[in-house]
């Protein structure tokens, strides 16, 4: 009785062989089996076929038989975990991120893409007034001024966009997105940046 263990299966060639299925389901070359992965799911072929392949190593898909038989055992297994996969709600609700701005397209033309729009991120309206600005510059300048660089960046010139902003400090968008998490640990942190209350 063949047993994960059994020496006379090559498991090598048998995950070679699942992937291929696996390439096949999914309409793609087997020379992008590992790059290749599935909208939602973050998953190859390749990754497919080992999953299949651990389950059975493990004792969850028992199965007596050649190693051919076992092929077509894990493979069916493997095509219904594929199709149940990619039709799951999960991923069905799953949005893909545009590309980043920067990136040219197959006719040569300047793609728009997330560094070209508001982030939706506004200190104006986490705060009320000229006396906060002033409060976040003294206690920035001395700590922070990277931060304080980014802040008088959106408060004096009025650049919202991570292109824009980057553009006026001379780095990248990137960078600008990782200063204003920076920045939001930082308001978090501080009594002083909530907004004041009204009687």
């Amino acid at each position: 009785m063949p047993t994960p263990q059994d020496p006379m299966i090559d498991y090598q060639r048998l995950l070679n062989r699942l992937a291929e299925r696996a390439c096949g389901v999914l309409n793609v070359g087997r020379f992008v089996a590992e790059d290749f992965v599935v909208d939602g799911l973050g998953k190859s072929p390749t990754d497919f076929s080992v999953d299949v392949f651990v389950l059975y190593l493990t004792g969850a898909l028992p199965f007596t038989g050649d190693e051919e038989a076992l092929y077509h055992f894990l493979a069916e297994v493997m095509v219904h975990d594929i199709l149940d996969q990619k039709r799951s709600s999960a991923r069905k609700t799953t949005k893909k991120v545009p590309h980043l701005s920067g990136e040219i397209d197959d006719t040569g033309k300047l793609q728009i893409g997330l560094d070209d729009f508001d982030s939706g991120f506004s200190i104006d309206q986490l705060v009320e007034g000229d006396l906060f600005k002033e409060r976040l510059y003294a206690v920035l300048k001395p700590t922070e001024p990277e931060l304080c660089e980014l802040v008088e960046a959106i408060f004096e010139l009025n650049v919202l966009t991570p292109r824009e902003i980057a553009d006026v400090i001379g780095t990248t968008p990137s960078e600008i997105q990782n200063r204003k998490k920076r920045l939001k640990t930082f308001l978090a942190k501080h009594p002083f940046a909530a907004p004041q209350k009204r009687n």
